[in-house]
């Protein structure tokens, strides 16, 4: 605010506590019996708070009544011995509290815990005296005890008047009340029940007390105001009634000692409130504040100051002096007063006015201190009608090229606003999520950290359509601040000032924070127009020097007005957000606004939500404004041009200017160590607002002298004069912006939050900020009241040694803050010594140093950053290495903060940036001139970012050391491509820095050149690999020439790519193993000789598929056969999952090995048998594996050796395989049978197959192991059982005794061929089912064993034709009435030879089914067939006859149908069936003779053909 009317600028509210981070402890206070409440009491218009400070050093009390909860009183302790409070006392009151609150310090000796005494009033006349606990210690929603509560009802007659003031001190409480009354209670000295405990004040004397009420004089008017001041040892009451007068008494004993009527006659209203500052021993006066209330809806307050002069004699009187002043109050009454020996601070909804009580002002100016409202909506661009446009369309002209960048510009404009140190507010943010409808708990709020709160404001904005487009955002984002600055204002009222007497600082207490008052520093006065040079002695100009700088500085001003506020806020804005927008582009833009105006994008832009009428009558604004600018300015540059008489003359007073911005320099002491504290939030915030306004004055400046360079023909500029401001003005004021934008950088920047795994904590041994103090800090990283800037004064380790009593004990007044805000921006840009230094922000690295110890990754880069673009700017005139000697440390820090960042960033593109930004920064920082002292001089303090090495001989050794640390940084944090480019980075220095200068400096090496490479080497090994770069880690395999190291990492290589699934490429000739054929074999078959089967995949499968691509079968035959033994020995020793999958997998191998022998040549198609080692001792000791040793490896060339002993060839591999595939199959029957070798199966793996209904399988081995009449005996042995599964009236006697089989219910299916079907139970079970139940299952199964049998005889008959004969006598013997299936006599039948007639046939023939029929008494089904064969015989074809004819053509079974006749009559003679044997026998007889006859015949015409 500008110095206008009678007031002058002179300083600005700086917040220092918000009770958004207060943890509030409730207390109820309870109420004895005798305490009535008043039914009809007075609310409380407002908000009432003021503070009590207590001892030396002080503790703040500050207590607050609100109107909306009038019975709580709020407490809260503030002390600069102590940090920032964290806990405030809510009292809550059964009745509503009076506006008064009194704290004073307990003198009791017994009072150890409670130190401080409260009083406290009810508007109903109960008085509280409350013993407060030390630090508040009570729990929630406690109870006061009452033996720490004194209570009593001043309310002593009924007809006593409505209370109307309120005053106390230590033992005393005092109320004056409507009827003229003054009461005197000493409360908490005198027992209430004492004589004496209540006194009333009252003009008679003598007996006439004693007549009480009766004996009073002329009728007191009411009380308005009572005051209890001290001077010499006397406790004086001032008491101010309604008609004006003014009593003072001595309460020591309670007589008046002043009386005087003070209003006057002529003035209308009546005096409402008085103030009493402290007496002055020098002159003896107390100054005495009067407000005059006139009473009329137009007419403003006054305070009419008076004064007493003290008489401290023999007899103690006051003398009123003449008025010294009134002071008119203009617009608005105030809202609080306080009042010193010299001075009247008078608060008002606009602003805090200072009065110097005995300066005779010749200007008659107040001095105007400008509050927290105006700071907040000047920043949230809502003080005027016009600066929130200007920021939109100030962003439009600076992203005239790309529009769709002005969404998030403005967006984090406004945001930054919103979390803004002081502007933040939890209570108005919070009620305006609420007007938008979103609602939020005070818990789920409070939680939020920075990030947090952002992301909720844009989904809100975002919600409210406000990325439709530009415009729309602007409106959203409009809407939103003006709810918000309307609730801060609303939320946030001031409610009361207080003053240190000692210092004279003076405090605000609003609703939810409280404040200080700071003063200006000089170039703030020059900036408000409140500069005198006579009083600001570090102007070194005469007066017209004086003038013709106003003169400058209202051009400056001028400008600014003309861009807007938004301009230097945008500017802010571009510094933060370089990847979007350059600083230096901002400048041609808003220049360009400054000559021609707004573009007609701009415009553009906004025709679609405001109209196009809208729009151009703006348009028309805007050239009307700009054609005054430019004419205002063309005539105050010529007017200032020729007031100077010279140009040159105008850029002295511009330069002297600059150098008010300048950051002071100044020396700290060493005899304090700085403690978080309410002051430190003081500096901390003034340091904030005078660095945005140095910010904003030199970009003015800035924007000023560019406006002149483009105009300079017009105001008669010369080159020289252009030439001066650009190569000395302008980088001077590039400088001043870049140090103020650092420092309100830090002022207003919220830390970040800790994370879970602190880099720093990781890397630091020397467990930096351990001490209780510093772990506090904690708990405050990351919310918005806890700037970078509190770390950096936290870590200040002094200041001036005059600081110590007037800094931390007490706090500071207007002028002591900006003394110690300058000292804090000192040691912020200078350092504690505050040197002279050449190099630009020459304390940046020691800031670094600070945040990064504290975490703070983001706002360490971001410093450096600046910095370092900074100083490569200055690179114009002279070597980047001479400007700054700290340069490498600055890249070396920036190095290490981008590493850490990499850490705590989420998306990858951003974290692929910071890393190739580090290496970036540690290669330019190993390049600068002197880096290796600059990165050694780091403090111990610095932890892991120092860099400690030993000396070297030379420049590259030392660079090699650093490359070898850097690289060992990137990967200790997982960054293995920046560290393999370190890595390689260093193998190119070894030969140059480790090349011995003679032979003796050779032998004193330490390490020599092949292992300092080998060890790189296997560093780039280790990091491609780690990268999946398996080409680049091979051939930094091949690379390395230590052969132990490669070795290592050949094995390693091996490993890595077998666990990673991608050991295929060592197979299938991906890589070029030249020269390391072998030894890849050798580690591959080390790893096989210790894994398992389970390993996916085998070793010895990889080496199976490494020789087959090289062609050597016998050696790939061998591997996989190695890994069939170990599968042999796992299955031994598993339970069934397990060990049907090792069997299936071994037949996989066995099957590999044979097809690798049949590659090779038929002389070479053999392997060596391995030996094998115990593998049962497995199961003991688990973590030692089976290991498998060859006798003697095949060579790789397949060459024919000498055959040893022990061998395997196709044929063993294969009869391997045929038992270990009967193996697998029994194990998936759950049959555990082992092979014992390679020799013949016994007799029992067959009977178990076909228990199983393994057939084929059963088949197989039969055939692959037995040969001529022993394969014969083992085929009628299958045969033979399968037919007796084919009969269920017969119970089943397994080949292997009674063995009992556990499936029963299988039905025939298709592949019952393959896996064949379970047997009936033995007959030794007892059957309970009865026949009816079991018959249809049995018919099931039997049907299903005939299909299987049919299925396998026609298959084997082949082989063995003798089998149907086999499988019908086994039929028969089974069940001698069984009903022979029809294939199988079909079979029987089709058996006889072609050429022969008659039974004739091999050994399976018709005639044989004869022969069993007649052995097992089927005689019907003998003579049957007889007949059938006769008959046919008879009744064959004429061309046949003549074959027929032929000797030994036909032929019967004669002998059986010989013995079927003598059974017959024997059955006969026996009595057995003799009529069905009668009949056969006439059967027999009548084919027989029809049978001879024909043969008769057939040989008659034999005998007569060959005669």
């Amino acid at each position: 605010m500008e110095s206008t009317g009678g007031w002058r600028m002179a300083g600005m509210e700086v917040p220092i506590l918000s009770t958004d981070s207060i943890e509030w402890v409730q207390v109820s206070i309870p109420s004895s019996s005798n305490s009535h409440p008043s039914t009809s009491q007075n609310p409380v218009a407002k908000d009432f708070a003021s503070c009590c400070p207590i001892g030396d050093p002080p503790s703040y009390f500050i207590w607050k009544i609100s109107k909306s909860h009038s019975n709580i009183l709020e407490l809260l302790e503030l002390s600069n011995n102590n940090e920032i409070p964290s806990i405030g006392l809510r009292l809550i009151f059964p009745d509503t509290l009076f506006p008064f609150a009194f704290i004073c310090k307990n003198e009791e000796k017994l009072a150890s815990g409670n130190q401080f005494l409260l009083y406290a009033l009810t508007m109903s006349g109960v008085a509280f005296l409350i013993r407060l606990r030390n630090s508040f210690d009570y729990g929630p929603y406690s109870v006061i005890p009452t033996d720490e509560i004194l209570e009593y009802n001043t309310q002593i007659q009924p007809y006593d008047g409505a209370i109307k003031a309120v005053s106390a001190t230590a033992g005393c409480l005092v109320i004056g009340r409507s009827d003229g009354s003054v009461r005197y209670f000493q409360l908490g000295i005198v027992d209430p029940s004492a004589p004496g405990f209540v006194s009333e004040l009252r003009d008679d004397t003598g007996f006439g007390r004693l007549w009480g009420i009766l004996s009073r004089g002329p009728t007191l008017a009411g009380v308005q105001d009572l005051v209890i001041s001290e001077m010499h040892q006397r406790k004086l009451l001032f008491v101010l009634h309604s008609d004006g007068c003014i009593r003072v008494w001595d309460l020591s004993s309670c007589s008046k000692i002043f009386s005087n009527m003070m209003t006057d006659p002529t003035l209308p209203g009546a005096l409402v409130r008085l103030w009493v500052g402290e007496a002055d021993y020098n002159t003896g006066i107390i100054p005495l504040a009067i407000l005059h209330n006139q009473h009329l809806g137009d007419g403003t307050d006054s305070i009419f100051l008076h004064g007493l002069r003290c008489n401290a004699g023999d007899r103690f009187a006051l003398f009123l002096e003449p008025s010294l002043k009134k002071i008119s109050l203009r617009e608005g009454g105030p809202i609080d007063i306080c009042l010193s020996s010299n001075k009247l601070w008078i608060l008002k909804e606009d602003g805090l006015l200072l009065h110097n009580l005995f300066c005779d002002d010749h200007e008659g100016l107040a001095h105007y201190y400008q509050l927290q409202e105006t700071f907040v909506a000047d920043l949230l661009f809502q003080s005027s009608e016009h600066s929130s446009a200007d920021l939109f369309s100030l962003a439009c002209a600076a992203f005239s090229s790309s529009k769709e960048e002005v969404v998030p510009f403005v967006s984090s404009v406004f945001l930054r606003g919103l979390l803004f140190p002081g502007v933040h507010y939890n209570a108005a943010l919070k009620q305006t999520f609420a007007d938008h409808s979103k609602h939020f708990t005070d818990s789920e709020f409070g939680s939020f950290t920075t990030n947090g709160i952002k992301n909720e404001i844009l989904s809100l904005i975002g919600h409210q359509g406000g990325y439709e487009s530009p415009v729309s955002t602007f409106h959203c984002w409009n809407r939103f601040c003006s709810r918000f600055v309307d609730n801060w204002c609303k939320n946030n009222a001031a409610c009361g000032i207080f003053m240190d007497p000692v210092t004279g600082a003076v405090g605000l207490v609003r609703s939810s924070t409280i404040s200080i008052f700071r003063g200006l520093v000089d170039a703030e006065h020059m900036i408000y127009g409140s500069f005198d040079g006579q009083k600001h002695l570090s102007y070194s100009g005469d007066e017209f020097d004086l003038e013709i700088q106003l003169d400058f500085v209202k051009c400056v001003h001028d400008v600014s007005q003309q861009l807007g506020k938004a301009s230097s806020a945008i500017f802010y804005e571009s510094l933060l957000c370089r990847p979007n927008i350059s600083s230096e582009d901002v400048i041609p833009h808003f220049l360009k606004i400054l000559e021609t105006g707004y573009g007609s994008s701009v415009a553009a832009l906004q025709i679609s939500e405001l109209g196009a009428d809208v729009v151009s009558e703006k348009e028309l604004s805007n050239h009307r404004n700009l054609r005054k600018f430019s004419t205002e300015m063309f005539l105050s540059l010529h007017a200032l041009c020729y007031k100077a008489n010279s140009w040159d003359k105008i850029l002295d007073v511009a330069e002297r200017y600059l150098k008010f911005l300048v950051p002071q320099k100044m020396v700290l002491g060493v005899d304090f160590e700085s403690v978080f504290c309410i002051n430190s939030s003081a500096m901390v915030q003034a340091t904030s607002q005078i660095a945005k306004v140095m910010f904003e004055s030199a970009f003015d400046v800035l924007m000023l002298l560019s406006y002149m360079i483009s105009i300079s023909g017009q105001i008669n500029m010369s080159h020289s004069h252009v030439s001066r401001v650009k190569v000395e003005l302008v980088p001077m004021i590039q400088e001043i912006i870049t140090e103020w934008h650092i420092i309100h950088f830090f002022g207003t920047t919220p830390s970040e939050s800790p994370s879970v795994e602190d880099f720093s904590s990781q890397l630091s041994s020397l467990q930096i900020d351990s001490n209780a103090d510093r772990r506090l800090w904690n708990g405050r990283l990351g919310k918005c009241e806890f700037s970078l800037a509190f770390i950096l004064l936290l870590s200040m380790q002094s200041l001036p040694g005059d600081l110590k009593h007037r800094s931390l004990t007490r706090l500071p007044n207007p002028s002591n803050l900006i003394s110690l805000s300058q000292e804090f921006t000192s040691w912020i840009i200078w350092g504690r010594a505050g040197e002279e230094s050449s190099e630009f922000f020459s304390n940046s690295i020691d800031l670094a140093l600070i945040l990064l110890r504290q975490g703070q990754y983001n706002a360490t880069e971001y410093l450096l950053s600046l910095v370092d673009v900074y100083l490569r700017k200055e690179k114009i005139f002279e070597s980047l290495q001479d400007i700054n000697r700290k340069l490498p440390t600055l890249l070396h820090l920036l190095g290490c903060c981008l590493v850490a960042q990499t850490q705590h960033e989420i998306l990858v593109p951003i974290k692929d940036r910071n890393a190739c930004e580090a290496v970036r920064c540690f290669f330019r920082a190993s390049s600068v001139k002197g880096s290796s002292a600059a990165l050694q001089s780091l403090p111990r303090e610095a932890g892991w970012l120092r860099v400690d090495f030993s000396s070297f001989s030379s420049a590259v050794a030392w660079k090699l050391q650093y490359y070898q640390w850097v690289m060992q940084l990137f990967e200790q944090f997982n960054m293995n491509e920046a560290a393999n480019q370190f890595a390689l980075a260093a193998l190119e220095l070894v030969d140059e820095a480790l090349r011995p200068a003679d032979s003796s400096s050779q032998e004193n090496s330490v390490e020599s050149v092949t292992t300092v490479k080998g060890r790189l080497w296997a560093n780039v090994f280790k990091l491609t690999l780690d990268l999946n770069n398996y080409h680049d880690a091979y051939c930094a395999i091949v690379s390395n020439p230590d052969e132990e190291s490669k070795s290592i990492c050949l094995r390693r290589f091996i490993i890595v790519l077998h666990e990673r699934g991608a050991v295929k490429m060592l197979c299938d000739g991906q890589l070029p193993l030249i020269g390391l054929v072998e030894k890849v074999e050798q580690e591959l078959a080390r790893k096989a000789e210790r894994s398992d089967f389970s390993t996916k995949p085998n070793p010895f499968q990889l080496l199976y598929a490494f020789q087959m691509y090289r062609h050597n079968w016998r050696s790939a035959a061998s591997y996989i056969y190695l890994y069939s033994v170990q599968l042999r020995a796992e299955a031994a020793t598993k339970d069934r999952q397990y060990r049907s999958l090792a069997l299936q997998e071994r037949l996989n191998a066995l099957s590999a090995a044979v097809n690798a022998l049949q590659l090779a040549h038929p002389a070479h198609a053999w392997i060596d048998s391995p030996i094998e080692e115990n593998f049962h001792d497995k199961d003991n000791y688990p973590n030692k594996k089976a290991r498998l040793i060859m006798q003697e490896p095949p060579p790789a060339d397949d060459s024919l050796p000498q055959k040893s002993r022990s061998y395997l060839d196709v044929e063993k591999l294969e009869s391997e395989f045929v038992l270990t595939s009967a193996e697998y199959l029994l194990s998936l029957e759950n049959i555990n049978w082992t092979s014992t070798g390679n020799e013949n199966p016994s007799s029992e793996l067959i009977d178990l197959l076909v228990e199983m209904n393994l057939y084929d399988m059963a088949f197989t081995v039969i055939l692959k192991f037995w040969k001529g009449s022993a394969l014969k005996r083992e085929l009628e042995r299958v045969f033979t059982a399968m037919a007796f599964k084919c009969c269920p009236s017969k119970p089943v006697s397994s080949l292997l005794g009674q063995r009992q089989l556990k499936d029963m219910s299988a039905f025939p299916s298709k592949d019952s061929r393959t896996r064949g079907l379970l047997l009936t139970s033995g007959h030794h079970e007892a059957v309970q089912n009865s026949n009816e139940m079991i018959a249809p299952v049995q018919q099931s199964i039997s049907s299903g064993h005939w299909l299987t049998l049919e299925l396998y005889l026609d298959k084997y008959i082949p082989s063995h034709p003798r089998l149907p004969l086999i499988v019908a006598r086994a039929l028969l013997s089974a069940d001698p009435q069984i009903e022979l299936p029809l294939w199988l006599v079909r079979v029987l039948k089709d058996a006889r030879t072609e050429s022969g007639f008659g039974m004739t046939g091999r050994e399976s023939s018709p005639a044989s089914l004869f022969c069993l029929f007649v052995d097992y008494g089927r005689y019907v089904e003998a003579i049957n067939l007889l007949i059938e064969y006769v008959e046919a015989l008879a009744a064959v074809r004429p061309a046949d006859v003549i074959r027929r004819k032929k000797p030994f053509a036909v032929w019967f079974p004669y002998t059986s149908i010989e013995r079927l006749w003598c059974l017959l009559e024997e059955s006969v003679r026996l009595g057995h069936r003799i009529d069905q044997c009668e009949k056969l026998k006439k059967l027999l007889h009548g084919v027989l003779l029809n049978h001879l006859n024909l043969l008769k015949v057939d040989s008659d015409d034999a005998r007569s053909s060959i005669i």
